[in-house]
C-alpha cells in the first residue's frame, strides 16, 4: 500500500505536469462518473475537463453514443437520454430500468455502433431497448447478473461477461439479441473482427472463435502460459497479459505483457517488469490501459509499467467514448467545399475548402459578420448577406464587393438561376417577409412573393414561402409554401408573369436534371406525425400526374437528396425518433423508384452529398466542426480546422 501512495503521488505531480503542457494523449474521450453522481469528459489534447450530464440528476450508470452527442444515464428512478449539446433529453424507461448489480468493473450500459439500441444491466441480466420502430421495443437477457456488455465491432453480436469469468454471446437479429453460445472460463476477451473474438481459458493457452462459422476455433498461444485480458491493436496485433505456469519471479496478481502478431507463430515479450493487472481494463486501440483501484483512477502505459493516476477522487465507473475521426487540414475530393466560419476576429467569413487537399482558404475578410451566402453554379461568384446587405463578390483575386440590395439580416436561403444572371433570396421577418429577386447586374431587388398575415386575401392565411429553387430548364422559380393549419405545399413561380401554380402537396423538393422534380413531405404531417415519406416525381407541365416512386417507413426519414445521375438520386436517411442514429445512404432510382443500399453514412448532422455523390458533408453537432465521409471507401475525417463551422455548400 505505501508504494502504491507514494506512486501516486509521484505520479500526480507528472500529470499535473503534462496537463499544463500538451494534455493528455488519450486515444480516444475518456468518460467518469464520480461518487457525487456527476458524469465528466476527459477531453482528448488539451481540451480539459467538462461535466457533460444533466445538473439536476444523480447519475448511477451511463453510456456515451458513439456519435458523441448523446448521454444515456441511469438514476435510481429512470434511464434517460440526453443531448450535451442541445440539453435535449427523453426519459426511456422508468422503474423498471432496474439498477446495475455492480460498477467500475465493466461497462454496464452500451450503444450499438450504430446508436439504434441499448442495452443495460439489471439484477436478473440485461434489458435491451431498440430504437428503430415506431414504438420503442424491450426485450431481456436473463442470463447475467452481468458484470460488463461489449458489442462487437458492427453490431453483430454482443458478449456479456457474468462472475466466475463466464462469456454469453448473443448475436443481434433486428430488434432482439439471440443466445447464440457460451464461453465457460475466460479470464478476459477481445473483438478482433465483426464476427470474431479471442479469449483466455483460466487453465491455459489463448483461442480464437469464429462465431459466424459454427463457432469454430483456433489455438493461438498454448497452455503452458496462463493468460488474461487480450485486447488487440491498430495494426492487428494481439496484446495479452501472460505468465509461464511455472515462473515464481511473476508476483500473483502481476503478469508480462505479450504481443501476437498478425500471422505470427510466436508471441513476443513487450516488457520485462512484470504489471500489476488487479481492476485494469484496456483502452481502445490497445496501447493504454486504465486501473480502477480504490476509487483512484489511473491511465497505465504496461509496455513501460508506467502509471499516471487522474485528478479524479471516489470514481465509481468510467467508460471510453467513440475513437476519433482521422483529422485532416485538407481532403482531396471530387468538388470544392464551401462554409462560414470565424476569423481571428471571430467574425463569420466564407471559406473555401479546395478540391486539390489543401487547407481552407478564407475568401472574405470583412468587419461584420456574414450571416448567410448562395455560390454561383460555375462558382464564378458568392452572394452574401452582411451589415443589412446583399453583397455580389467575383471569386477572382482582387475583386470587390458590390450591393445588390438592401436587406433585412435574417436573409437566408440565397440561390443563382442556372445561368447566375438572376439571384432570389428569402426575408423571413417583417412587413417585407417572403422571396425577393434581383439582378446579378444590379437593379432594383423585387418582392416577387410577399408572405401573408392572418388578415391578408391570400389562401390560405397566413402564408409563408422559403426554400427556393430556381428550374433548370424553364423560367420559373419553386418555392415551398406553408401555413397554419393546411399541409406544406409545393408552388411554381412563372418569372415572367409571376403567376403561381401549386404543383404538389409537400414540403421538400429538388429539381432532376430532366427538368421534373423528385418531393416528398418532412415526414412532421398535418395535424401530427406523419407514419411515412411518400416520394413522388412531378412533372411541372402536368403536376397531376404525379407519379409515386417510393415510400420511405417511418421512423426512417429523408435527410438529404442529390440528383447524381441523369436516373439516379442518392438520399441519406436518418430518423424521427430521437436519439443518436448512424445515416443510412441509398440510391434511388428516378424511374421506377427501385432502391438500394449504398452503405453508411456515418454520424453527422446537416448531411449535404457532393455533387457525383461519392462524398457526403456535414458537422459532428449543430455548430461543430466539418467532417466528411467518402462513400467509396468508408472512412470519415474531421476538418482539424476552423474548430466550428456553418452552412456548408459543395462546388459544381
Amino acid at each position: 500500500m505505501r508504494r502504491w501512495f507514494g506512486i501516486l503521488l509521484t505520479c500526480l505531480f507528472i500529470t499535473a505536469h503534462l496537463a499544463a503542457q500538451d494534455g493528455l494523449d488519450l486515444p480516444a474521450p475518456l468518460y467518469v462518473l464520480t461518487n457525487n453522481g456527476q458524469v465528466q469528459r476527459v477531453g482528448l489534447g488539451a481540451e480539459g475537463l467538462s461535466i457533460i450530464s444533466p445538473e439536476d440528476a444523480f447519475v448511477v450508470d451511463f453510456s456515451v453514443a458513439p456519435d458523441g452527442n448523446w448521454l444515456a444515464y441511469r438514476t435510481e428512478q429512470a434511464l434517460a437520454i440526453y443531448n450535451i449539446h442541445t440539453q435535449q433529453q427523453f426519459t426511456i424507461e422508468q422503474n423498471t430500468s432496474d439498477l446495475p448489480p455492480s460498477r467500475g468493473r465493466g461497462d454496464t450500459v452500451v450503444w450499438s455502433p450504430a446508436g439504434d439500441m441499448l442495452v443495460y444491466t439489471t439484477a436478473y441480466g440485461a434489458r435491451v431497448y431498440h430504437n428503430t420502430t415506431p414504438q420503442p421495443v424491450f426485450s431481456d437477457l436473463r442470463e447475467g447478473p452481468f458484470l460488463g456488455l461489449y458489442w462487437s465491432p458492427d453490431g453483430s453480436y454482443l458478449a456479456a461477461e457474468a462472475e466466475d469469468n463466464i462469456w454469453w454471446l448473443y448475436r443481434r437479429a433486428e430488434s432482439l439479441l439471440i443466445l447464440t453460445s457460451a464461453i465457460p472460463s475466460s479470464r478476459g476477451l477481445a473483438w478482433v473482427s465483426n464476427a470474431e473474438l479471442v479469449f483466455a481459458p483460466a487453465d491455459g493457452g489463448l483461442i480464437r472463435m469464429n462465431l459466424a462459422n459454427a463457432n469454430s476455433q483456433t489455438v493461438l498461444l498454448d497452455s503452458t502460459w496462463s493468460y488474461q485480458l487480450p485486447s488487440l491493436q491498430t495494426d492487428g496485433t494481439i496484446v495479452v497479459f501472460g505468465k509461464q505456469k511455472d515462473d515464481e519471479t511473476v508476483p500473483e496478481g502481476s503478469a508480462l505483457l505479450v504481443a501476437l502478431a498478425p500471422d505470427a507463430a510466436r508471441s513476443g515479450l513487450l516488457n520485462e517488469a512484470p504489471v500489476e493487472v488487479n481492476g485494469l481494463h484496456w483502452a481502445p486501440g490497445g496501447q493504454l490501459a486504465v486501473a480502477l483501484r480504490g476509487g483512484v483512477l489511473a491511465l497505465v502505459q504496461p509496455a513501460g509499467s508506467l502509471l499516471f493516476p487522474l485528478p479524479f477522487a471516489d470514481v465509481v465507473a468510467y467508460s471510453w467514448g467513440a475513437r476519433p475521426l482521422a483529422q485532416v487540414e485538407g481532403l482531396t475530393m471530387t468538388a470544392n467545399g464551401y462554409f462560414l466560419a470565424a476569423d481571428g476576429n471571430n467574425v463569420d467569413q466564407i471559406w473555401r475548402l479546395p478540391l486539390d487537399g489543401s487547407p481552407p482558404i478564407q475568401i472574405t475578410t470583412l468587419p461584420q459578420q456574414i450571416s448567410s451566402y448562395g455560390l454561383a453554379s460555375d462558382e464564378s461568384h458568392v452572394a452574401y448577406v452582411s451589415d443589412n446587405q446583399l453583397w455580389l463578390l467575383a471569386l477572382t483575386d482582387g475583386a470587390q464587393a458590390k450591393s445588390l440590395a438592401q436587406t433585412a439580416s435574417d436573409a437566408s436561403a440565397i440561390t443563382f438561376s442556372p445561368d447566375n444572371k438572376q439571384i432570389a433570396f428569402v426575408v423571413s421577418e417583417g412587413d417585407q417577409a417572403g422571396v425577393w429577386m434581383v439582378s446579378a447586374a444590379g437593379g432594383d431587388a423585387k418582392l416577387i412573393r410577399p408572405n401573408a398575415g392572418a388578415d391578408s386575401y391570400a389562401v390560405p392565411p397566413g402564408s409563408v414561402y422559403t426554400n427556393p429553387t430556381f428550374a433548370p430548364n424553364i423560367n420559373g422559380l419553386l418555392v415551398t409554401r406553408s401555413a397554419p393549419d393546411a399541409p406544406d405545399a409545393l408552388v411554381l413561380i412563372d418569372l415572367t408573369t409571376l403567376d403561381i401554380q401549386e404543383i404538389g402537396v409537400a414540403s421538400r423538393a429538388s429539381w432532376l436534371q430532366n427538368g421534373t422534380i423528385v418531393a416528398y413531405n418532412s415526414g412532421i404531417g398535418y395535424a401530427g406525425p406523419s407514419e411515412e415519406q411518400v416520394v413522388y416525381r412531378i412533372d411541372p407541365a402536368n403536376p397531376a400526374s404525379a407519379t409515386k416512386l417510393a415510400i420511405i417507413p417511418r421512423p426512417a426519414r429523408i435527410i438529404a437528396i442529390r440528383d447524381v445521375l441523369a436516373v439516379r438520386a442518392r438520399l441519406a436517411l436518418g430518423s424521427a425518433l430521437d436519439g443518436p442514429r448512424a445515416l443510412s445512404v441509398v440510391d434511388m432510382l428516378t424511374t421506377t423508384g427501385a432502391i438500394t443500399a449504398s452503405g453508411s453514412g456515418g454520424f453527422m448532422v446537416n448531411p449535404l452529398f457532393s455533387p457525383d455523390g461519392r462524398f457526403v458533408a456535414g458537422q459532428t453537432y449543430e455548430g461543430g466542426p466539418l467532417t466528411i465521409r467518402d462513400m467509396n471507401t468508408g472512412q470519415q475525417y474531421l476538418l482539424s480546422i476552423p474548430p466550428q463551422m456553418s452552412n456548408f455548400s459543395w462546388g459544381r
